[in-house]
């Protein structure tokens, strides 16, 4: 029997870090076309070693990724509630004052 072709898989399947019930399955194939004498069995591992690396690569960083995603959408709601909360707090600072007239002269005269 003479190998001329080898065609090798690798995959991996792993928990999305941040949603339930998600998977992430990160594949490859790779296939390759043997010269004359070329050892078959040393080829395929080879390539199968070359596929298995492409596929663990790809999977750190889709992880890299969804960690940077992750901080993001983080710091996006953090800064919401602290904009919501300053607003809170201003318009209640502006209700005082039209409530009592005398404060905001003096916070006026403070700041000078």
């Amino acid at each position: 029997m003479q190998i001329t072709e080898i065609i090798v898989n690798a995959g991996r399947t792993f928990n999305h870090p941040y949603e339930s019930f998600s998977n992430l399955r990160p594949s490859v194939t790779l296939k390759a076309t043997l010269v004359d004498g070329e050892d078959a069995i040393a080829a395929a591992k080879d390539l199968q070693a070359k596929a298995e690396e492409l596929v663990e690569d790809h999977k750190r960083n889709l992880l890299e990724q969804l960690e940077e995603l992750y901080q993001l959408t983080q710091r996006q709601q953090e800064m919401a509630s602290l904009e919501a909360g300053l607003r809170k707090a201003q318009n209640r600072i502006d209700e005082i004052r039209k409530e009592n007239p005398q404060l905001a002269l003096s916070a006026t005269s403070a700041e000078c």
